[in-house]
This record gives C-alpha cells, sequence and structure tokens, in this order.
C-alpha cells in the first residue's frame, strides 16, 4: 500500500513576499502567523496544537490557515519578536486584528472561535 499524503496544517513563510501573498490572496480567511526567532526552538512547539485546532474546525482549509514565519526572513516582522517568547498575529486578510505573547492556547482558541469566517460567508 503507497503511503498517504499528510495534510499540511501549517505554511512556513519563505519571505515577506510570500507573508504578503498568503495575506492577500484570501481576503475572508483568518490567518494565524506564529511569528518566531530561528534558533528558539519554543517558539516552534506548536505545530501539533495547530493541527488538533484545525482538525476541529469543520472546512478548516477554506476558512482559516496557520503561518510559520521566521523574523531573521521577514523584516516587517522584526518588531514583533525580541525574545525567545513566542508571539501569534492574527489576520483577517491583510488586517492585524490580534496578537497574543506567549503559548496562550486557550487565549488563541478564544480568538480563533471569535473571527474565523463562517461557513456561510463564503
Amino acid at each position: 500500500m503507497p503511503p498517504r499524503n499528510q495534510k499540511e496544517y501549517q505554511v512556513v513563510v519563505k519571505d515577506e513576499e510570500h507573508l504578503e501573498s498568503l495575506l492577500d490572496s484570501e481576503p475572508k480567511k483568518l490567518s494565524v502567523v506564529d511569528v518566531h526567532l530561528s534558533w528558539c526552538g519554543a517558539c516552534t512547539l506548536l505545530g501539533s496544537t495547530f493541527r488538533s485546532i484545525a482538525l476541529r474546525i469543520e472546512e478548516w482549509e477554506s476558512r482559516i490557515q496557520f503561518l510559520i514565519a521566521d523574523v531573521d526572513k521577514i523584516a516587517s516582522l522584526k518588531d514583533h519578536q525580541n525574545s525567545c517568547k513566542p508571539k501569534f498575529l492574527f489576520y483577517l486578510g491583510s488586517k492585524h486584528i490580534a496578537t497574543v505573547e506567549g503559548a496562550n492556547v486557550p487565549e488563541i482558541n478564544t480568538l480563533i472561535n471569535k473571527h474565523i469566517p463562517s461557513l456561510e460567508s463564503d
């Protein structure tokens, strides 16, 4: 039996242009950007949490995207990360709507539930 393709739950942002294209391409989609420093292991630990959140959301692929952004590659995010503490930026389209500092999963869930587009808005 051939191996099954693993669904991607997060997109690694390559550079500034890539981030802009991801945010601009889906004006009605909620984007959660995990802003981290490349050398900080603690900042990248929520990948499995993003997967479990996505699995609980009906038709999540059309409503939310999880992005991983290294501030060393994306100049516009430098002001958002100056420590090893994780930071999560929430966008609707390209509009920044909220920020969570630290790995506060209950607050991340609350903001997702508050801002995720409804299925009827398609």
